[in-house]
């Protein structure tokens, strides 16, 4: 039975952790207001992370911080029933770039920053909790880069991406379920929910990948860039922990040789406390974006942008859990397309206002998802403000506004005689706000 329990607790922990729509595209403030849309023009340091290239036409060395906050949260219902709200509070994501100039054309580029992460929160007692009561992952991305300018009018970038992530995931297995026993080959006995378990998950892993990008200006006010960033692969390591007691008294009927069919109870009292490695190999997905900026005048600018991700790369996840057990979990997502839009206008020559409309495409299906994240396609609209505070400083702010659309999931949990049930999960008037602060100054 440890074994068993140790299974249940561990594979659907390593599947909540990663699961649909965890990546994180909030690098500056600028691009959050204007839908991520400024692939093809980006004129200080944070073009580390939107497209490097456009640092070849930089000639100061340029630094830039920023933060970001992030609060997910939804109503959900589990077979039409209610549950608590998901809210899983702020998270803050931070990020770093810097650029300078080493030779002739030629500009070094560094970002840190976040491409993917998740969290959410969830009352212990909910329906699901056998699937997940709180998760989180914490990604950073370490990217140094090289931009060369060909021509005045055509730049190329090539640069390594180191990943760090860090996940924990908690659970209680089995919470709601009845226990099934044999009786010495006898007959079945059933116990009602008799587990009080809780489970927890933690690992954490460095992966290496890779990132190339083009700018090239057919006009002097138009601009197109190119962005494709690899895939990572990860090797997850950490520790699975499973505490708690199984306690109640099994009744049913057994057929007995000499007296037929008889009632029989059996008491039930096991204490767990498991400890052990744990691992998972998990392939964090390449993409590709295009983008295309417009300067109309000297004051008005627009931008539109298409990020192609390959999430049908991340087909399941093998992993290794205490005392040697072995799972492989199918994911089956789709690849997805983000597309974004955006404006700039300067109203004066030290205030620019900003907005931007972004559609972001789910990948994950409907016939076996899980309760890790908010699911549906999301609509983000954001508005932002740019400050030139001196010649040298700038100061950008901004809000963005996420609206999911309602979904409807089948989460599948497994009961102790191995029988699996699928639940109607839904996800309905999910939001997510995001605030934005970026600091940029030019030496």
């Amino acid at each position: 039975m440890t074994k068993m329990l140790v299974m249940a607790a561990a594979t659907v922990a390593i599947s909540s952790t990663f699961g649909a729509g965890f990546g994180i595209y909030e690098a500056s403030s600028r691009g959050t207001a204007m839908g991520d849309a400024v692939v093809g023009d980006v004129s200080d340091a944070s073009a580390s992370y939107h497209n490097p290239a456009n640092l070849a036409f930089s000639t100061n060395i340029m630094v830039s911080a920023g933060i970001s906050f992030i609060n997910p949260y939804c109503d959900v219902e589990v077979n039409h029933v209610s549950q608590d709200r998901m809210n899983p509070g702020w998270f803050s994501v931070p990020t770093f770039f810097a650029s300078v100039p080493v030779a002739d054309r030629l500009v070094f580029g560094w970002g840190n920053y976040t491409e993917f992460g998740l969290g959410t929160h969830y009352s212990g007692k909910w329906d699901l909790a056998c699937d997940t009561t709180e998760t989180t992952m914490r990604q950073v991305t370490l990217n140094p880069n090289m931009a060369f300018k060909v021509t005045d009018w055509w730049s190329v970038a090539a640069g390594l991406r180191g990943s760090w992530i860090q996940f924990s995931n908690h659970k209680r297995p089995y919470a709601g379920s009845d226990l099934y026993v044999d009786a010495n080959g006898m007959g079945t006995l059933m116990a009602r929910d008799p587990f009080n378990l809780r489970s927890s998950l933690r690992g954490e892993d460095w992966g290496m990948g890779w990132s190339a990008a083009t700018t090239f200006k057919p006009l002097s006010n138009v601009s197109v860039g190119l962005v494709y960033r690899s895939h990572i692969r990860h090797k997850i390591k950490g520790r699975f922990n499973l505490e708690g007691n199984v306690k109640g008294t099994a009744s049913g009927t057994i057929n007995h040789p000499l007296y037929g069919t008889m009632p029989y109870s059996l008491p039930v009292n096991q204490v767990y406390d498991v400890h052990g490695r744990a691992s998972a190999h998990l392939t964090l997905p390449e993409s590709l974006a295009l983008g295309v900026n417009w300067d109309v005048t000297d004051r008005y600018r627009v931008g539109t942008v298409v990020t192609y991700t390959r999430w049908s790369s991340v087909n399941d996840i093998n992993f290794r859990i205490a005392k040697g057990y072995s799972y492989k979990l199918p994911l089956h997502w789709h690849d997805t397309v983000r597309a974004g839009v955006g404006m700039e206008y300067d109203f004066l020559d030290w205030l620019s206002g900003r907005i931007g409309y972004t559609f972001d495409e789910d990948p994950s299906r409907r016939r076996n998802s899980t309760t890790m994240l908010p699911a549906g396609d999301r609509h983000i609209i954001g508005a932002g403000l740019g400050f030139k505070v001196t010649d040298n400083l700038t100061l950008d702010i901004g809000y963005s506004f996420i609206r999911m659309n309602n979904q409807h999931y089948t989460v599948k949990t497994r009961d102790s005689a191995g029988n699996v049930t699928g639940h109607y999960f839904s996800c309905r008037n999910g939001y997510s706000h995001i605030a934005t602060a970026t600091v940029s100054y030019s030496f």
